[in-house]
């Protein structure tokens, strides 16, 4: 990020908005520039006075004086100053590797976030044959995708945040889901996928800005958020359901979707890998939920020795197993050991939660991690190791 460019794009403004020069003088420190505020005058007795801040880790404005708060960018729209669209993606990319949910906590967790995508605007551009997505509407009792979300063991009353729609790819239509990432009818993002399996499988993410392209399509009156405002927006579209966990509450966090729809106070990701920096640096309370497969117990061993709680299968199918008291444990265990994901386990044990009691399978003992399975490390992880090592030897 060019703090040189911020700094000479004040001070265009303060020549501009001041005829006096100690109005106009503007202070450098490292974290910040202080100056005389443009939009309150600052004091009308103390020319020196400067109660204008602008922080270079957020880069937001605050006046200490007027109690006024803003983006950079937005103080520059004030004032009629246009940011240069490189250095403006800079600062964007910037803001995506620094700011956390902490700086948007009050205004995503409150009543109204008006901020975010109408759903009936989406309804809007989605039925005007504008994107690849047409027919969007809630799920319809009876039809296909209806039978789908039913015999992969997702009941009626899960479907609230489900709609359904045809996608086009090359003038050929195939009928979709699509998770909202929603609260009530305002939406930060959303998961589309097909009905099919295996290679023709399809997934999509449409992050909050990828919605906000679809919906300022033909309108006059564009929606245009503020740097910060698109970047944690961006970043909290990717956790489906954030905008409803209770936050004081553990949160379960899910590799999929679907999965945590079965699990109170549940997050789902995009995949094993997600980023998840912005929920572990915000002091929340979290466990972890990942798929029965080898690239989840990975990430279930890692997060069990950073100290977070994380749920055990093998635990879970012992105590199975013991309870059937059956007359073959093996078969039994061999048999319900294929069940890879939360959703899998759905089907076979609807409503698993209670059932089955899966908060009691949850544990942050090291002492436990001898229910997770081992992998032979692969020849890349090998080499990784090595040069970690070999980088700490000392002399």
């Amino acid at each position: 990020m060019d703090k040189l460019y911020i700094q000479e794009l004040l001070q265009k403004i303060q020549n501009r908005e001041f005829k006096d020069s100690s109005r106009r003088k503007m202070v450098i420190y490292h974290d910040r520039i202080n100056c005389c505020c443009p939009i309150c005058g600052d004091s009308s007795k103390n020319k020196n006075a400067k109660r204008g801040n602008l922080y270079f880790n957020t880069l937001k404005y605050i006046c200490f004086n007027c109690g006024k708060v803003m983006s950079f960018d937005k103080y520059c729209k004030h004032f009629d100053e246009s940011i240069d669209p490189d250095k403006k993606l800079e600062m964007i990319e910037f803001l995506n590797s620094t700011i956390n949910y902490s700086n948007y906590e009050s205004d995503l967790t409150g009543t109204t976030l008006e901020n975010l995508i109408d759903l009936s605007e989406l309804e809007r551009v989605f039925n005007q044959n504008l994107t690849p997505i047409s027919d969007f509407q809630p799920i319809v009792k009876g039809g296909g995708v209806y039978k789908y979300l039913i015999n992969r063991g997702i009941p009626e009353d899960k479907h609230k945040n489900i709609y359904q729609a045809k996608f086009w790819i090359n003038e050929s239509p195939q009928w979709i889901i699509i998770s909202l990432n929603r609260r009530d009818d305002k939406i930060l993002g959303m998961q589309v996928r097909n009905l099919k399996e295996g290679k023709k499988r399809m997934f999509k993410i449409y992050n909050y800005e990828n919605l906000l392209e679809f919906v300022n399509i033909g309108k006059e009156n564009i929606i245009e958020p503020d740097m910060n405002e698109l970047v944690i927006y961006n970043k909290l579209s990717y956790y489906y359901n954030i905008l409803n966990v209770e936050l004081t509450n553990t949160i379960t966090v899910f590799e999929g979707y679907l999965d945590s729809l079965f699990y109170p106070n549940s997050i789902g990701l995009v995949g094993v890998n997600s980023d998840l920096n912005i929920l572990e640096n915000n002091g929340l309370d979290l466990q972890y939920f990942f798929d029965n497969d080898e690239a989840g117990f990975r990430k279930t061993e890692q997060k069990l020795k950073e100290g977070y709680p994380v749920f055990l299968w093998n635990k879970l199918f012992e105590n199975i197993v013991n309870k059937k008291k059956t007359d073959d444990p093996d078969k039994l265990l061999y048999r319900i050991s294929k069940v890879k994901d939360m959703n899998k386990l759905a089907q076979i044990v609807p409503t698993p939660y209670s059932k089955l009691e899966l908060y009691n399978f949850f544990s942050k003992d090291i002492f436990d991690i001898k229910y997770i399975p081992k992998f032979k490390k692969k020849k890349k992880e090998i080499e990784i190791d090595f040069n970690s090592r070999f980088d700490n030897l000392t002399l």
